[in-house]
Parts: C-alpha cells; structure tokens; sequence
C-alpha cells in the first residue's frame, strides 16, 4: 500500500507537555458567530436537561420498601416488597423508591421468574450507597431469552417502559424543504397536529439516500439491511417554536435533510424524570465469558434497562458480576454518570441506541466487558465522556446507522473488534469524533476504517488529539485528522461546547469530576456467589 496513505503516529504524549489550540476547534467558534457550516456538530446538547442543570435530589414522597415487607440481609427474596413499592408510587404520581443499608433479593427460587416493570415517569430509584456499607440489590437467578432461538432476547430484571392511555399515533408532519445540518428549523406541508413543547421523532427510510450518507463509499452486498432497507433516521426533538409552516427545534439537527427522501414528523411518547441512584447492583455471573456462546453468556444477569425516557438518569451505581448491566433505548436527554462496572467480565456495560443527546460519562470498567462504551441503531448525538477502559478493551459502534457519536477524552482501549453484524453495517455514519482518545493497547499498531468484507467500517470519522502509543491510521478513509501524537485544546471537546453556548460552564460538571475521584476511592461489595 501506497505510503501516502497512512499516517504514522510518532509522538507520544508525556506528563506536563502544553497542549496546543486546535484549528477544528476555531472553525466551531467561528461558525458559532457567522451562522457558517461547522466542522464538528454541536455535541453539547446531551444529557439531562440538556446538561444545563444539575441532576436534582428528589426529595420524595418517599416509600421505604421495608415499609412494604423487604427485609435487608436475610437471604429472603424482596421482590414482591419492591413491586408493591413501585407501585404505591406510581399510584401516588411519583416519588422515591426508598432502600436503605443491606442486601436486598430479586428473582430468588421464590419468585416468579418474570423482569419488574416501571411504566411511569417521576419515579427514583434510591439507596443508600454503591460502596461497601450501603445498599446492594442482588440478582439470584438468570433470566432465559424470550425466544430461545435469539440469545438477545433475554429480559432485564428491572425495566423502565412507560405505558400511555392515550399516545400519540400518526404521521403528524410530512417536510417540504431542504434544511441543513446544525441548524434549527425545517418546513413542513401542515402544523395543525403541532404545538411548542411537543417531542416528535424526525424520520427518514430510503434507499435514495443511501449514496448522500456513505459518501465517498458505496454498500455491498454484505450489507443486507441497508441495501434492501434504506437509510434510517430516527432523529428525537422538541418543538421549541412554530411560525407558520416552519417548524424550530430547541436542539439542531444533525443531519442534513433533503425534503425529496420523504422526511416525516412522528410521534415520540416518553415518560420524563426517571432516576437510579447510590446503588449496587449484583449478579450471579462467574463464569468465563465466551461472546455469542449462550444466552447466558450474553445476557443471562442483564439489569436495568432505560426506555422511551426523556431527563432521565443513572447515577452513583455500581454493577457487579453481570452480563449486560444498562440498556438505553429510545431515551432523550438521559444521563449515566458515575457508575462502576466490577466482577466478571460480560458482554456490555452501557449500550445505548435509537435516542438523542445521550451521556455517559465519569464511568470505569473495572471488569472490562467484552464491548466497552457502547451505542448504535440510530443513536444520535451519543457522548462518551471521561471514561475508564482497559487498554485492550474494545471499543463498540454496534451497527445500525448510528451518526453523530463523541467519544471525548477517554482513557481508552482499542479502536477495532466492534461488534453489529455485516448485514447492518457500517459501524457507524457521518461525525464519529475521537476527541482526546487516549490510546493505550501494546497490542494494535495500526487501523483500518473502511475495511470491505471486514467489520471495520466507519464512514469517514474525525480524530482530533489521538495520542498515547503508537498507532498508523488509515487517513484516506478519515474526515479529518488533527493533531495526531498529542493532546489538544480543549481537553474536552463537550465541556468547551457547552460552555460556549451557555456562556460559561455549568458548576454541577467540576463538582461531579471532583466528586468521581472519591468514588472511585471506594471500596465496592465484595461478590461472592448466592449460595
């Protein structure tokens, strides 16, 4: 191969060395001011309320589920005292699900089998710590899949999936006119089913759009499900104003919108202020994790899944000896901040996908799960931030049309061995950022990102301030490659955004990265098997 195309990283960054200012981060500011086209997309609209406030501590009613029968410590199953928790506050409109020092046993031999739902908004979840002393929720038995012929299918013991008496149905919109990516508005034939405040799904399924998306690339026949499918676009606002036929979202698009794909407004229902919070979660995984053996393996002790919520959170919580600790599906301005992932390792941490504006960030796998931040499945507007990984953990772009993703001062793993299979792919769309990215494998020496036949497909990713060991990349399939060999300013590509578009940055962010270094001085739960 030509050696014009690769570039060889050949500087390592050390202790004390400046780092230097970024042109990409200039040309952002600028456009900022000029209303240009920015390089970058605005990743700083993520998390719970759009990351502008601090995550609130609710202060109740409060339902202590030792009021209800759980008895902490006594190798007695809890389940039904927790329901019967649950639902008293969501007879009461919401409140704090209340668990105080002590274990506490779901799923046991005595319990019938079956995942514990939440289906309405305003709810918490709250103990009285993730660290040793303070409240571990335990997982005693597996779950088997829903359909035995799909290993993915096995249910998580606590699901949050909100159920509507009257949901919004219909195509509410169809767009008329062309708009472009990071701005705000588009224009549609009819905003009689329209109102301020209002969440919408902005839509697209086509195959005419496929050459605009994986330009300068083109499908194969491996790709079964773009191919015959299209491109998809699932891509979550609010309405922030309506002025005629023009429809204003309070966050920009991150997409290009051609009117001529047959661009629609659709309903989105959410439940909004679901929390989690200063708790362990424990299963009974300890076994060699082999991807894709069993059922088991992939999801046998799955835990907590998050969807269709909107400023919702997971905070302050530790997983241990589990197969998929966090699923996020469909949710919007939803944050998972301060977790610990511990124990054997398993098949995800965080997967997140389908939603808008997601934050994970202040996270370590300590148990290095077999795919590390993850998201995909037209997930938009996905940040990862400040994470902890294994230096030859993987990194994970699951397939599914994903676009828009940060993964933003990491200290990280590797860049390969993704997973998704080769009927989604690729990896990933446009705007797939690296901002910082740490890399630390001895292992992997260079990377490929377009990769036909393989699984390394990424259509055209930005790489600003890659430093650490080594690696060569693959620059003709790259967007843009900055600073190669060394950090860069600013450290962090969302805290500078936000920052700069609120005027400065919000206090709850020094806080909450002043606070993460005590947590992870904690000790966690020690995690022997139930006997």
């Amino acid at each position: 191969m030509p050696l014009n195309r690769w570039i060889l990283a050949t500087l390592v960054a050390f202790p004390g060395a400046a780092m230097s200012a970024t042109p990409v981060w200039e040309q952002f500011v600028e456009a900022r001011k000029t209303g240009a086209e920015p390089v970058l997309p605005d990743y700083s609209w993520a998390g719970y309320m759009d990351s502008e406030v601090p995550i609130p501590d609710v202060a109740g009613p409060i339902f202590d589920v030792t009021k209800y029968g759980a008895v902490g410590d006594d190798n007695v199953s809890d389940q039904k005292a927790i329901r019967d928790a649950i639902a008293a506050a969501q007879e009461a409109g919401g409140g704090v699900v209340f668990f105080p020092p002590g274990k506490f046993l779901m799923n046991t031999f005595d319990d019938d089998g079956k995942p514990t739902f939440i289906t309405t908004g305003n709810i918490v979840l709250r103990g009285s710590g993730m660290a040793e002393g303070g409240t571990i929720v335990q997982m005693v038995n597996c779950f088997p899949p829903d359909d035995p012929d799909k290993m993915y299918s096995t249910p998580f013991l606590i699901t949050f999936l909100p159920k509507f008496e009257n949901p919004e149905q219909g195509t509410f919109a169809k767009v008329t006119d062309d708009a472009r990516r990071e701005t705000f508005s588009v224009t549609v034939d009819s905003t009689a089913r329209l109102r301020v405040g209002q969440r919408v799904t902005l839509a697209m399924q086509s195959t005419d759009a496929i050459p605009e998306f994986l330009a300068p690339h083109s499908p194969d026949a491996t790709m079964t499900r773009l191919v015959k499918g299209g491109i998809q676009v699932t891509e979550r606002h609010r309405i922030a104003a309506i002025e005629g036929n023009t429809v204003t979202f309070r966050e920009p698009l991150h997409t290009n919108v051609t009117s001529s794909y047959g661009w629609t407004l659709e309903p989105y229902n959410v439940a909004e202020n679901v929390g989690v919070e200063d708790i362990c979660f424990m299963g009974n995984w300890r076994q060699r994790f082999v991807h894709h053996r069993t059922a088991l393996d992939d999801g046998g002790w799955s835990i907590l899944e998050l969807d269709s919520l909107a400023n919702s959170w997971v905070r302050r919580c530790s997983f241990i000896n589990t197969n998929h600790a966090i699923n996020v599906r469909s949710c919007s301005q939803t944050s998972i901040l301060q977790v610990i992932f511990a124990g054997s390792p398993g098949h995800f941490a965080i997967h997140a996908r389908a939603g808008y504006g997601f934050l994970g960030g202040l996270l370590e796998d300590r148990a290095l799960m077999w795919h590390g931040p993850s998201m995909g499945y037209q997930g938009v507007g996905t940040i990862y931030w400040r994470c902890e990984m294994g230096p030859e953990q993987r990194m994970d772009s699951h397939s599914g049309q994903p676009y828009v993703t940060l993964y933003d001062a990491i200290n990280g793993g590797i860049l390969k061995g993704m997973g998704g299979p080769l009927a989604g792919m690729p990896h990933h769309l446009r705007y797939f950022t690296f901002w910082n990215f740490n890399h630390r494998s001895k292992v992997e020496k260079a990377y490929q990102f377009w990769n036909p036949g393989k699984k390394e497909r990424f259509v055209m990713p930005i790489f600003v301030g890659l430093h650490g060991t080594p690696v060569e990349l693959d620059a003709e399939n790259l967007q843009l490659l900055e600073s190669q060999g060394r950090p860069v300013e600013p450290e962090s590509l969302f805290e500078a955004q936000l920052a700069l578009r609120l005027g400065g940055l919000p206090e709850w962010v020094d806080k909450e990265r002043n606070r993460w270094d005590e947590i992870r001085a904690m000790k966690l739960p020690s995690h022997p098997r139930y006997p």
